[in-house]
C-alpha cells in the first residue's frame, strides 16, 4: 500500500490545543512518562483503493510506531455519489454517515477511542458503483490526540476512481478452450449474484433468457449452452485493454449469476457493474415481476462478502458457509 504522511508545514494552522490538565502530584524525576515520548513523525498513515471482485475496497491502516498511546481517533472519508458502501470491516466500528452534500459528495464518520503504543488497526471499506462511464475522488481525513495533548491531523492524496464503458469485439474459441482460459497465470475471476424477491416460484427459463440476452447484448460471442442447466459461456476481447473475457450467465438456486474472468480487474468491476444493471432494468420492464430495482438483491454476506449458496425466501434467515454468521437478505 502507498504510505502517505502528513506535512508538518501544511497542517501547522490545523493545530490545536486541548486544555492542558493539572498535574496534582509532580513525576519524580527518572521515572517513565508518556508525555516524555518523541510521537513526531511516528504516527503513520497509509491507503489502498483496488479493485476486490465485481466491487472495489478502500483499506486504511493507521499506525502507531511510538511507545505511547494516542487517542480520540477520528476519520472522515469523503467518496462520490455514484458509489454505495455495502460493508466494512471489523464490523463492530463506530461508524455514521453524512448526507450527500451538493456535489454530490458522501461523507463516513469513523470513531476510535485510542491505539495503543507499538500497534496499528486497519479497516476495509467495500465500495459498490451504481454505474458506469464515471469518474470522481476519494479524500480521507485523520484527526488524533497525541501524548503532549496536542491535536494532529493526518490526510490522504485525492484518489481518483474512474469506471470507463467498455468496448468488446465478440471472439470465437473453442469450447475445450474454456478450462484453459480460467487456468492462465494471473486470470482473476469475480461474480456478481443476485435474487429477485417475487412471491411466486421463479420462472428459471424466462430469467435465463434475459441473463443471456444482456450478455450478448454486450457484444460477446455465445461459445456454449446448456439449456438444461440454465448456463451460458461467452468470450470476446476489449478493445481498448485488448484482453480477453469469458463471461458465465447462469440461473441456479433461486440466483441469476454473473461470472467473468480476465487478467484486467478493472475490467470485471466494470463489466459486472454494467450486467447487473442492464439486468435490473430488463426484469423491471417485463411488468408483473418486481415493481421496483430494490426487489433485485446482491446475493452476498452482509458479514464477509462470500455468494451464499441459495437465495432465501423473504424473511428466511440463511448461514454464510464462509463465516457461519445467519442473516436476512430481505
Amino acid at each position: 500500500m502507498v504510505e502517505k504522511r502528513s506535512n508538518t508545514h501544511e497542517i501547522h494552522g490545523l493545530v490545536l490545543f486541548k486544555t492542558q490538565k493539572i498535574q496534582e502530584n509532580n513525576i519524580q524525576k527518572g521515572t517513565f512518562s508518556f508525555e516524555d515520548v518523541d510521537q513526531e513523525n511516528k504516527i503513520k498513515f497509509s491507503y489502498d483503493f483496488v479493485p476486490f471482485s465485481a466491487i472495489y475496497r478502500y483499506s486504511i491502516l493507521l499506525k502507531n510506531e511510538s511507545f505511547a498511546p494516542i487517542t480520540e481517533i477520528k476519520a472522515i472519508i469523503k467518496f462520490p455519489e455514484f458509489l454505495t458502501l455495502t460493508r466494512y470491516s471489523p464490523p463492530n466500528l463506530s461508524i455514521a454517515f453524512s448526507k450527500t452534500d451538493e456535489q454530490g459528495i458522501k461523507q463516513i464518520h469513523l470513531e476510535i477511542d485510542e491505539l495503543s503504543e507499538k500497534n496499528q488497526t486497519q479497516t476495509n471499506f467495500y465500495f459498490t458503483p451504481d454505474s458506469v462511464d464515471i469518474k470522481g475522488k476519494l479524500n480521507t481525513y485523520i484527526t488524533y490526540v497525541n501524548n503532549k495533548d496536542y491535536i494532529r491531523v493526518l490526510n490522504s492524496e485525492p484518489i481518483e476512481i474512474t469506471l470507463n464503458p467498455l468496448i468488446i469485439q465478440p471472439k470465437i474459441i473453442p469450447t475445450n478452450e474454456i478450462n484453459k482460459f480460467l487456468k492462465v497465470e494471473g486470470i482473476k475471476k469475480s461474480i456478481k449474484s443476485l435474487g429477485m424477491g417475487i412471491k411466486n416460484e421463479m420462472n428459471s427459463d424466462l430469467f435465463f433468457n434475459h441473463v443471456e440476452q444482456i450478455i450478448k447484448i454486450q457484444k460477446f460471442q455465445l461459445i456454449a449452452k446448456d439449456k438444461e442447466k440454465r448456463i451460458a459461456w461467452f468470450f470476446g476481447t476489449e478493445l481498448i485493454s485488448n484482453e480477453d473475457i469469458l463471461v458465465i450467465g447462469q440461473i441456479i438456486s433461486n440466483k441469476a449469476e454473473f461470472l467473468a474472468a480476465s487478467k484486467n480487474s478493472q475490467i470485471l468491476v466494470a463489466l459486472l457493474t454494467k450486467l447487473s444493471i442492464e439486468y435490473k432494468k430488463s426484469i423491471l420492464n417485463v411488468g408483473g415481476i418486481i415493481d421496483s430495482i430494490n426487489e433485485i438483491y446482491n446475493v452476498e454476506c452482509k458479514f464477509c462478502g462470500t455468494v451464499l449458496h441459495y437465495f432465501p425466501k423473504k424473511g428466511e434467515s440463511i448461514e454464510c458457509k464462509t463465516c457461519h454468521k445467519e442473516q436476512i437478505i430481505w
